[in-house]
C-alpha cells in the first residue's frame, strides 16, 4: 500500500533495474512513469517485465493479471518533463558512469516538485560522487535493488536528512521489501562487499594454485548446502564485468587490488573472454546454459568437501563481514540480512560464527590469512587487514561471548534472532 508522502513515481533508464523496479512499484498501488532516452528500449519493456512474470508469481507477489496491469499502466516516455510531472519520488538506474548519473541528476532536480525526494539505484559509485550534482542533496540518498530478491540497500548521502531517510524505508516496506541500512558509504555497500570477497578468494584459487573450478564450486556448495558455486555466480555475473571490476579495483584510493594478482585472474579468465563466452547471457562461460553442468545431480555425485577449498572462502566472507562492522558501516543483523536474503542459509555470518565458536573463528581467519598471503605473494597484507577483523572478536571473546556454546556471541541462545520469523522483514 502506497505511503502518503509518495504518490507518483518517476524512473530514469529502461534497463534491466529500471523494468524491475518500476513495474515493483506500479504493482504496489504507485502510479509510475518510466523515461529512458531511447524509444526503442521504451517499447521493449513490457514485454521484458511480463518476462518476470513466472519469478514474481512463484515469490508469491501477484498473480499473472495483476502484473500484466501493472506493466500496461506505467507510463513510458522519451519527455523528461512528462516523466518528472508531479511525481513524489525520483529513481535512477542508468548506466554505472558517474558523468550520465549526475547529467540525469541534475535534470531531473530541476524538473521534479520541490518535495520529490531523489534516489540513485547505483552498486559502485559512492552517493556523495553523485548528489553534489543536486541542489536538494537533504532529499538525496542511494537506495539500491537485489532483483528479484526484497533485499534493498539504504545509504544516505553526506547531507540526506533524518526525513528523507524515514521516507525511503517505508516507501521500501510499502513494496514488501526489506531494506539495511549503511551508517556511511562504502563501495559495493553490504552484499555487494561480500558477493565480490567470496568470488575474489575463488578466483584467486583458480588462478594462483590451479585448483579446477569446478572442484572450488563443489567445495562452496558442500560446505554452505547451496545450489549454485562461485563460478556459476561468475556466470551471472558476466566474466567481462568481472574484468572490468577487477581492472578498476587497482585504482581504488582505499584497499587497492594487487597488480600481480589483478594480472594473473585477469589472465585466467582472458581465454573465455575473448572466445566470447561471458557467461549466462551468452549461453557459454564457466558453464553452458540454459542447463549448466551444476545443475545436473551427477555434478555432486559420489563428491566429498575439499576443505582446502571451501574453508578459504567461508572464512573470506567472515573476515570481511567483521571489517564492514568494526569500521562503523553497519550492525551485525544488517550484515546476516544482506547474507540470508541474497542467498538463503539458515543464518548469516555472524550466525555463522557464533555456531563456529568465535574463538576457534579468530583462529581460523589468523590461518586463512596466512594461507591466502602464502598463495598471492602479499607478504602481510591480508594478515593486517584480518587484525581488524581479529581485533573486533576479542572483545566479545574477552568477555566471554564466544558464541552458542556460551549462550551468548552476536545473539543470545537458544533463541537468537536470526532464527524469528520476522528477522527478514516476515
Amino acid at each position: 500500500m502506497p505511503i502518503k508522502e509518495v504518490n507518483k513515481v518517476c524512473f530514469a533508464g529502461a534497463g534491466t533495474m529500471g523494468c524491475y523496479n518500476s513495474l515493483i512499484a506500479a504493482l504496489s498501488g504507485y502510479i509510475v512513469t518510466l523515461y529512458d532516452i531511447s524509444e526503442k528500449a521504451l517499447e521493449q519493456v513490457p514485454e521484458r517485465q511480463l518476462n518476470w512474470s513466472e519469478t514474481l508469481v512463484g515469490q508469491g507477489i501477484a498473480d499473472y493479471e495483476a502484473i500484466q496491469a501493472a506493466a500496461a499502466a506505467i507510463i513510458r516516455t522519451t519527455d523528461p518533463s512528462e516523466a518528472a510531472l508531479n511525481a513524489d519520488f525520483f529513481s535512477e538506474s542508468v548506466f554505472e558512469r558517474l558523468d550520465l548519473k549526475r547529467e540525469i541528476h541534475s535534470l531531473f532536480d530541476g524538473l521534479l516538485p520541490d518535495h520529490a525526494i531523489m534516489t540513485t539505484n547505483t552498486s559502485t559509485l559512492l552517493p556523495s560522487k553523485i548528489e553534489k550534482a543536486v541542489k536538494r542533496g537533504e532529499k538525496f540518498a542511494a537506495m539500491h535493488f537485489h532483483q528479484s530478491t526484497p533485499l534493498v540497500d539504504i545509504v544516505p548521502g553526506p547531507r540526506t536528512s533524518p526525513e528523507t531517510l524515514d521516507t525511503v524505508q517505508r516507501f521500501v516496506k510499502s513494496q514488501g521489501q526489506v531494506y539495511v541500512m549503511l551508517k556511511k558509504e562504502r563501495e559495493g555497500y553490504l552484499h555487494n562487499t561480500l558477493f565480490g570477497a567470496l568470488l575474489g578468494t575463488a578466483l584467486v584459487l583458480a588462478s594462483l594454485t590451479g585448483a579446477d573450478f569446478k572442484n572450488i564450486d563443489r567445495a562452496w556448495m558442500l560446505n554452505q548446502n547451496d545450489t549454485i558455486g562461485p563460478f556459476g555466480m561468475l556466470d551471472g555475473v558476466g566474466l567481462n564485468l568481472v574484468k572490468d571490476v577487477l581492472a578498476e579495483s587497482v585504482n581504488r584510493e582505499k584497499s587497492p587490488g594487487n597488480p600481480e594478482v589483478v594480472a594473473a585472474v585477469t589472465a585466467f579468465l582472458q581465454p573465455y573472454i575473448d572466445q566470447g563466452d561471458l557467461g549466462m547471457k551468452t549461453g557459454k562461460g564457466f558453464y553452458e546454459y540454459p542447463e549448466p553442468e551444476f545443475q545436473n545431480p551427477e555434478f555432486m555425485a559420489n563428491t566429498l568437501e575439499d576443505t582446502a577449498l571451501s574453508i578459504p572462502m567461508v572464512n573470506t566472507v567472515l573476515a570481511t563481514a567483521l571489517t564492514l562492522v568494526a569500521e562503523g558501516y553497519a550492525d551485525p543483523q544488517d550484515v546476516d540480512k544482506s547474507w540470508m536474503l541474497t542467498h538463503n542459509p539458515e543464518c548469516g555470518p555472524f550466525g555463522t560464527m557464533d555456531v563456529i565458536g568465535l574463538d576457534k573463528v579468530t583462529k581460523d581467519l589468523i590461518e586463512r590469512a596466512e594461507q591466502i598471503d602464502g598463495i598471492t605473494g602479499n607478504t602481510g597484507a591480508i594478515i593486517e587487514t584480518t587484525k581488524i577483523a581479529t581485533d573486533f572478536l576479542d572483545t566479545y571473546i574477552h568477555c566471554n561471548n564466544l558464541g552458542k556454546k556460551t549462550g551468548k556471541g552476536f545473539y543470545s541462545y537458544p533463541d537468537p534472532d536470526y532464527q524469528r520469523h520476522d528477522f527478514l522483514g516476515g
